[in-house]
């Protein structure tokens, strides 16, 4: 059974469980964790936050697949400021799940 969108990363791409599927994020060669199928790149930093990155990846995955849901452990979502790097801080916190929806959305 397939879990609704959660404020919570499970490991699995938020953006299609928009669409009620469930697909796996692998990680890619930038040490994002990237859908398999839309290219929705996630950056986890155990135990803190799984920031949503504001580009898409292209599918460059790593040789040996590594999948997110086997290794996050509850992050909070976070979403990445437009003119920051992934890696800097602050990041976006979002109020609700209908701001976190919009984010998603608005990723090209």
């Amino acid at each position: 059974m397939i879990q609704e969108l959660s404020m919570i990363c499970d490991g699995y791409c938020p953006e299609s469980k928009l669409k009620g599927k469930q697909v796996k994020m692998r990680q890619n060669r930038h040490d994002s964790f990237e859908s398999e199928e839309t290219g929705l790149q996630i950056r986890v930093y155990h135990g803190l936050q799984a920031v949503i990155l504001n580009k898409r990846g292209k599918g460059n995955f790593t040789t040996t697949p590594r999948y997110a849901h086997e290794s996050t452990e509850g992050e909070p979502f976070y979403g990445q400021l437009k003119d920051k790097s992934p890696m800097e801080r602050p990041v976006q916190a979002f109020k609700d799940l209908e701001e976190l929806k919009a984010y998603i959305n608005s990723i090209e």
